[in-house]
């Protein structure tokens, strides 16, 4: 089955009001901390996709270790430069030259960096 993976979701075993708060001052820190320790975030990121993709866009709630509005951001463009910050990081090149080969800043090679760990203790 296509959605086997499901099973495995952390999600799936925790209180379902936590992945879309509503109103003033409500977050999803806590889903997101429960993704960080998801094994199925990529699977989950992947659906997510075709979901938003199939409402217009529309992004809600948390999925995959990410809220609405870091999803909204994250477009191929920032997924490609994403992908280029770890492997400039594993060629030993510090964050200053890093921004500085992407025209980013330090502190969004630092942000990615630590994303980017995070999700490799988390797998």
């Amino acid at each position: 089955m296509k959605y086997e993976w499901m099973d495995s979701a952390l999600c799936a075993q925790t209180d379902p009001d936590l992945w879309y708060p509503e109103g003033p001052g409500q977050h999803a820190r806590t889903a997101l901390r429960v993704c960080t320790q998801c094994p199925v975030r990529p699977e989950c990121g992947e659906y997510a996709q075709d979901v938003e993709d199939a409402s217009d866009g529309r992004r809600y709630g948390a999925w995959a270790g990410m809220s609405a509005n870091a999803r909204s951001r994250q477009t191929p463009a920032t997924v490609e430069r994403d992908r280029q910050i770890i492997s400039l990081t594993a060629q030993g090149l510090s964050a200053a030259e890093i921004g500085a080969r992407l025209d980013v800043t330090g502190r969004t090679v630092v942000r990615v960096r630590a994303d980017h760990r995070q999700q490799q203790e988390a797998a």
